[in-house]
């Protein structure tokens, strides 16, 4: 379909908002069957390390869709007891056997008050193995690189408070909330600093939802009191080693675009299509953040034909890459109900009109 050529540099350079030699390729996760159905050969799942997960196949995997990097997080999840649902569901495109898919909690609440937060088997993030992203890291083709990073410290909150908790709490137990969103932060910033160590490394990514579509889950002030430092800290910490950090959040993000600036990242993904224009977006932080992402997950790469991507991913790039600054994905990740011959599409189209000079 494609010759990979994969060199990081490109990914540097646009997260530097700088045009590089080609617009690269960016996802943050892709699930596993179309992975599977990609490469013709058993991968497993990356994010729960389930069904004998093959580190070398992912990594085959990332070099032959044409990526520049490989991106694998720390495996943790399952050390948080009773926040994260794990199950089998949503029968796949590719086959008959169903998905299996990780979400946290909404409903129930592992902890409910500040006795269950000193309660709670907070896990040691020194304990966490990270032996698959050294081999991952060690796999690589030349040119390619590792990311990493974590999950939220809020979302993960959330997932332990259940959300209707976490939204009942913030009004009828004052503090409760901020407790366990520290006790989350320490933890994960640990992590993170492990995490900084690796070899091979090129990016980092940071992953909290703060919204929907068209709303915030709690006041924007509140992250900015209780989220907004843990998140300076991480690009700080970062910076030291000379790494960017990339922040995807899904839904609205307009009201906390000046404080995701601040913060440093050099970067946002998935720019969902249904919540914010991404032309506007670019034309009042492009010269600040790097866009990620945007092609419609609900739109030509679920439901349309293979032209109706290629020509979505070309405007895409018309509208955005001129100056640096753009890399294209979907709007939110490549999901076991995206067809194969869609996404190949997308990868096509890349490497058709992506290179430098683009022409508007």
């Amino acid at each position: 379909m494609i010759k990979p050529s994969p060199d990081f540099q490109r990914v540097a350079a646009t997260l530097k908002r700088e045009e590089p030699d080609r617009v690269p390729l960016g996802e943050f996760l892709i699930d596993p069957p179309v992975k599977e159905a990609f490469l013709g050969r058993h991968v497993g799942n990356s994010l729960t390390r389930a069904d004998n997960y093959d580190v070398a196949a992912d990594v085959e995997f990332w070099y032959r869709a044409g990526y520049d990097y490989m991106h694998l997080a720390p495996n943790y999840l399952g050390l948080f007891t009773g926040g994260w649902n794990v199950q089998e569901g949503e029968y796949s495109l590719y086959d008959d056997a169903p998905v299996q898919k990780a979400w946290m909690e909404e409903h129930r609440s592992v902890i409910r008050t500040k006795d269950d937060v000193e309660s709670y088997p907070w896990p040691d993030p020194n304990e966490v193995d990270l032996s698959d992203l050294v081999q991952a890291a060690n796999l690589l083709p030349e040119g390619m690189k590792l990311t990493s990073g974590t999950w939220g410290i809020f979302e993960t909150t959330r997932a332990l408070l259940g959300f209707e908790g976490a939204a009942y709490a913030l009004y009828d137990q004052p503090g409760l909330v901020e407790s366990v969103l520290e006790r989350m932060g320490d933890f994960l910033f640990r992590l993170f600093l492990r995490v900084l160590e690796l070899p091979g490394l090129g990016a980092l990514w940071f992953a909290d939802d703060l919204s929907s579509v068209d709303t915030y889950f709690v006041n924007p002030n509140w992250y900015r009191r209780h989220l907004f430092p843990w998140m300076k800290r991480y690009n700080e910490a970062a910076a030291a080693k000379g790494l960017p950090v990339i922040y995807h959040c899904d839904g609205t993000m307009w009201d906390v675009l000046p404080d995701v600036v601040e913060c440093g990242f050099a970067a946002i993904q998935p720019v969902e299509p249904k919540a914010m224009d991404i032309v506007e977006v670019k034309r009042q932080y492009g010269r600040h953040l790097c866009l990620i992402g945007n092609i419609d997950l609900g739109g030509s790469l679920t439901m349309g034909t293979p032209e109706q991507v290629k020509a979505e991913v070309h405007r895409r790039i018309s509208e955005l890459a001129q100056g640096g600054g753009y890399m294209v994905g979907s709007s939110n990740s490549i999901t076991s109900y995206v067809p194969l011959e869609n996404y190949k599409a997308l990868i096509e189209a890349v490497f058709r009109w992506g290179w430098y000079p683009v022409v508007a």
